[in-house]
């Protein structure tokens, strides 16, 4: 098993809070514990991405955002736009979250081609797709996988970390290693709220982690915000 030290963990967790009612405060604290941390990004709502830009803009932390949870059920159009705003509005990286619903309809054509046309929008952005392994059954993440893969997506993340999207395992961050081999990385979130969850899931094959917990995680200690 592989052993990180705190620095090398810092710099594979995004910092998150996508929470509805999170206030210009909280984002400000947010990019300054980011930047004490010397986390790898921040992850917050397209509201906030300029905000957070300005803040973070002299430093390599990346500015993160997810759009389409905790449903996935907006339209293909709608999630294109979406797409390309966020990055006009200098995201550097989006989640985003798959039509769940396709997939349970074995609606395979129109659930790639979703994915396929958000990875067009983001013109060579770094997209991360949030598969939603809570809902599925054990074949239905490998096929939801594979069809994320095909569609040219940058990583592969189990869960949104709300709603019915599911807790971050060792099984299903190896399950995804092995779909995304040398092709895709990682993401993995949802519960991670520990030193030791984030080596194990790492150990699984997670190349980042989104967590609420990053400032718990290093330090032992603060509130963590959600199970995101």
């Amino acid at each position: 098993m592989t052993t990180y030290t705190k620095e090398e963990i810092a710099k594979k967790i995004q910092h998150t809070n996508v929470n509805p009612d999170l206030d210009r405060e909280g984002v400000i604290a947010l990019c300054n514990d980011c930047i004490e941390y010397n986390f790898d990004g921040v992850m917050l709502q397209p509201c906030w991405i300029e905000e957070a830009k300005n803040i973070l803009d002299s430093t390599d932390i990346k500015v993160c955002t997810a759009l389409g949870y905790p449903m996935g059920g907006a339209t293909t159009a709608s999630k294109i736009k979406e797409t390309e705003d966020v990055f006009k509005l200098g995201a550097d990286q989006l989640d985003f979250m798959a039509n769940v619903g396709f997939l349970k309809s074995k609606m395979y054509d129109e659930y790639k081609n979703e994915i396929n046309e958000i990875v067009h929008a983001a013109n060579g952005k770094v997209t991360k797709i949030m598969l939603e392994f809570g809902m599925l059954t054990q074949d239905e993440k490998k096929i939801a996988a594979e069809l994320a893969l095909e569609a040219g997506v940058t990583y592969l993340k189990n869960s949104s970390g709300w709603g019915r999207g599911g807790k971050a395992t060792v099984d299903d961050v190896q399950l995804l290693k092995k779909v995304a081999g040398d092709k895709a990385l990682v993401k993995a979130s949802g519960g991670i709220r520990s030193y030791e969850d984030c080596i194990q899931i790492l150990n699984a094959g997670a190349s980042l982690i989104g967590t609420s917990a990053g400032v718990k995680i290093l330090t032992g200690t603060g509130e963590q915000l959600s199970d995101y």
